[in-house]
């Protein structure tokens, strides 16, 4: 019955959704302004703050972004090697034996 279909097919749903042009650049600088804007409240500029601190979230030291990516590395290599190691001893001392049972 799955074959053979009359009549009309179920169409995919369409969204007719155009995104906004975003500027980060007019964004900041609204977001500078705001902060000193005098008819704000204290209300309105604590969301300034929160909003733009959450678009921001921090700024990481490139030093210290690399320094652990260093250490991330030197893990995987270490964690390589012992993996490594392992499998060649088990290779070398259970692959003779297998071997020989098969022969």
């Amino acid at each position: 019955m799955g074959l053979f279909q009359f009549g009309k097919r179920i169409k995919n749903r369409q969204f007719d959704y155009t995104p906004r042009y975003y500027d980060p650049e007019k964004e900041e600088l609204e977001q500078r302004l705001g902060r000193y804007n005098q008819n704000s409240t204290d209300v309105d500029l604590t969301k300034v703050r929160i909003k733009g601190g959450l678009r921001k979230k921090y700024r990481v030291n490139n030093e210290y972004s690399q320094t652990i990516r260093n250490r991330s590395n030197r893990i995987l290599l270490f964690t390589i090697v012992i993996l490594l190691l392992i499998t060649f001893y088990f290779i070398s001392e259970y692959l003779p034996r297998i071997m020989a049972s098969f022969e």
